[in-house]
């Protein structure tokens, strides 16, 4: 019985030390930070940017909200397009959606979303702001931009993350890099939903 007894411990300490990373710390994929929303698409708006960042691969897209009378204005941007694109939800069309009372889009009311085919498709939905920059002076005020199709750059620490390969810096890095803020979402087609931590 201290036989099997042992071998159950070992066997779970061994486990345990698979997930841990070189630094002995378990690594975790997604961030802490709060990030909520839902929305179904079957009550329209899906002539948005980011309909085609969730329905494809390779093609990414800014997302934020700007409550407005009666709802919000739902704004997304995608890279080589002129002008971003602002839609009207109205607080009915929300509330059906199934959406609780209040957003929270990540650090600064900015996200970015879409799907990498490096990654046979996975849904991706990180923070539009520079994790370095917030972790060096703990502001909120330093938004990425597009650099190109699938890396976006910070103008203040000039660092620029690869959006297929799970928001890792690839350019302009210094030591101690971190990659971006990765909040769990799920899409099924016409609902979408973002849910953090």
């Amino acid at each position: 019985m201290r036989k099997k007894f042992f071998l159950f411990y070992a066997f779970c300490a061994s486990a345990i030390l698979c997930f841990m990373g070189c630094k002995g710390e378990v690594v975790d994929e997604y961030t802490t930070h709060v990030a909520s929303f839902r929305f179904d698409f079957q009550y329209g708006h899906t002539q948005s940017y980011l309909y085609p960042a969730l329905n494809s691969t390779n093609y990414f897209c800014f997302f934020s909200t700007n409550p407005i009378q009666g709802g919000y204005d739902l704004v997304t941007e995608a890279y080589g397009t002129k002008e971003k694109n602002v839609e009207h939800i109205t607080e009915a069309v929300l509330t059906k959606s199934g959406r609780a009372l209040g957003l929270a889009l990540g650090l600064n009311n900015g996200l970015i979303v879409g799907r990498s085919s490096l990654q046979d498709g996975e849904l991706y939905v990180f923070d539009r702001q520079c994790p370095n920059c917030f972790n060096e002076t703990s502001q909120k005020n330093y938004p990425l931009k597009f650099q190109s199709s699938f890396n976006v750059i910070c103008d203040h620490c000039k660092r620029e993350y690869g959006l297929l390969n799970g928001g890792v810096v690839v350019a302009g890095g210094k030591e101690a890099n971190e990659k971006l803020l990765r909040y769990r979402a799920t899409y099924s087609g016409t609902y979408f939903q973002i849910s953090n931590p």
